[in-house]
């Protein structure tokens, strides 16, 4: 082969792993990056003064607070049915965005008793579910 042939299939070979490194990488930050599903399109009871999200599928619970906006916080309350001990909730970015301020959550058993409430700090709480949980809520401190 000649120089002129070499460098041109070198080249050829260069452009082709530099597009498939850089189709790779778009990936994996695309895959990062979940679609935060807006409340409005969450399952709600609207009350006078409150809103109630309910995360009946794990897309909403996945997500909870997180990504949402300060004024989204403003009276709402999510909860999440059917939740069992050792669930692990967290204010951590997991793809839809952090959770921005700080939130309570409180965790209920079948009968509605409260088992445990806790703080999660914004941008890093992190809380577990006891043994016995059916049913979380979690709201923004006032």
């Amino acid at each position: 082969m000649n120089i002129k042939r070499k460098n041109f299939v070198v080249m050829i070979i260069i452009i082709v792993v530099m597009t498939g490194i850089i189709i790779y990488g778009a990936g994996v930050i695309r895959q990062k990056q979940k679609r935060r599903i807006p409340f409005s399109q969450w399952p709600q009871i609207q009350f006078k003064d409150i809103r109630v999200l309910i995360a009946t599928e794990p897309k909403y619970a996945h997500q909870g607070f997180a990504g949402a906006k300060k004024e989204e916080f403003k009276n709402t309350l999510i909860i999440f049915p059917d939740i069992t001990g050792g669930t692990i909730f967290t204010n951590q970015d997991q793809g839809y965005g952090p959770v921005i301020k700080d939130i309570k959550i409180v965790y209920l058993d079948k009968g509605m008793h409260t088992l445990k409430e806790d703080i999660l700090i914004k941008e890093k709480g992190i809380s577990v579910a006891p043994e016995g949980t059916s049913i979380a809520i979690e709201g923004p401190l006032p």
